[in-house]
């Protein structure tokens, strides 16, 4: 009599064990990011919506389809369009970065970027370095490799590029690359600073140790007396250790996936062979589209930009200033020069976790700070706050709910 089988179990286990992480569950709750009636939203990290270009998107669309619909609506090159490439190369390079067209990917949304790069470079449990704390989205992106975290400290000066060094050099740390958003940090707004940076290349050289610099908030500096910090990638060197992922989505707007990567040709070539396998290619359209947009004469991506900085300081300040007329000196917060986001540490003691969901339930949405370390095992008492998205009357009163939900935790 022949026994019957137990059938496979359906899901990858990775998917399975990890369904009920609270990563997942925050970014699968709307309210958590900010979105809901009446709800101060500093749980997200997007864009001012009054910041979209629509005029100029409109026009640039329907160019694409009149004039080039039927070149571009076919199936296209995995790499993206010629012209998207040749157009970011010249955007690169007023930011110090000399980058082959050859050598530039088109991802779908700078996420992409980052789960290409985890599909070509880990096997299950093998190491990735990071930020503590760092982006979130990006642990998503490698869960399915399950990996193994070594987080290295930040300050206010960025990544503690010293610890680095001695964790290699003592060799407990075998990796295979090291990720991190040295410019205005996503969840904390620091960078990393001038010198920290030849530091962290001289680190990576003598190690033959890959980086991933993530950059979306780049461009959005907002003091004129604050100097520019080049990326990683436009440092002499750089050009074999350093992948550099850029985005339009933060510039433009955050519906339009559009992203890219710069690497070697070696790690090109592996990105392009995963990404035949995901999506085939990048909407093609939409990459006709931006082109011709930022080429239209109607419209100036760079006053563009530059309108960004200004709404976002103006945001930024407005922030600053509710947290120091409203908390007491025991709540700490970073002072970021420019990006979406700040860090508030909260007095020991104080669960940040309690407090956000205090807050959901006072109209106001922040992250714990727990969500934005790899192993969990930080920010206890941090929060990120995102200021992008609130208009500064909103970030006033957002704070106020804030520390009513701070002050019901301790009753």
């Amino acid at each position: 009599m022949a026994h019957a089988t137990r059938p496979a179990p359906r899901f990858a286990t990775w998917l399975i064990e990890g369904a009920d992480s609270p990563i997942n569950k925050a970014l699968s709750n709307p309210a958590s990011l900010g979105y809901g009636a009446d709800l101060v939203g500093f749980g997200g990290g997007q864009p001012a919506v009054e910041s979209y270009p629509l005029e100029a998107l409109e026009r640039a669309y329907a160019s694409a389809i009149r004039e080039a619909g039927r070149q571009v609506l076919p199936y296209g090159g995995t790499q993206g369009l010629p012209a998207l490439r040749e157009l970011i190369a010249e955007r690169l390079l007023r930011r110090g970065i000399q980058a082959d067209p050859a050598n530039i990917v088109i991802l779908t949304g700078s996420v992409q970027g980052l789960h290409l790069v985890g599909r070509i470079t880990l096997d299950r449990g093998d190491t990735i370095v990071t930020e503590a704390p760092t982006f979130m989205g990006a642990l998503a992106a490698w869960e399915p490799q399950q990996p193994r975290y070594v987080s290295i400290p930040v300050d206010e000066h960025g990544l503690v590029v010293d610890l680095l060094a001695e964790r290699l050099r003592d060799g407990d740390v075998r990796a295979k690359f090291l990720y991190l958003l040295p410019t205005f940090q996503n969840p904390s707004g620091v960078s990393l600073s001038r010198e920290r940076r030849q530091h962290l290349l001289e680190v990576v050289r003598e190690h033959d140790l890959l980086v991933i610099e993530d950059d979306p908030y780049g461009e959005f500096w907002f003091d004129d007396g604050t100097e520019r910090i080049q990326p990683l990638r436009a440092l002499p060197g750089s050009e074999e250790h350093v992948v550099y992922v850029g985005t339009f989505s933060k510039i433009l707007a955050p519906g339009i996936r559009l992203a890219y990567a710069v690497a070697s040709p070696q790690i090109v070539d592996a990105m392009l062979r995963t990404k035949r396998g995901v999506d085939f290619h990048t909407d093609t359209l939409l990459q006709e589209a931006v082109v011709r947009l930022v080429r239209d004469s109607e419209f100036d991506l760079e006053s563009h930009v530059q309108a960004g900085r200004a709404l976002y300081k103006e945001r930024r300040d407005a922030m600053l200033d509710a947290l120091e007329t409203t908390f007491e000196p025991e709540t700490k917060w970073t002072r970021p020069a420019g990006g979406f986001f700040l860090w508030v540490d909260l007095p020991s003691g104080t669960s940040a976790e309690a407090v956000a969901t205090r807050g959901l339930e006072l109209g106001v949405s922040v992250l714990p700070g727990f969500l934005f370390y790899p192993n969990l095992d930080g920010g206890a008492n941090g929060l990120r706050l995102s200021f992008s998205s609130v208009t500064p009357a909103r970030v006033r009163e957002g704070i106020q709910r804030l520390r009513r939900a701070v002050d019901s935790i301790g009753e």
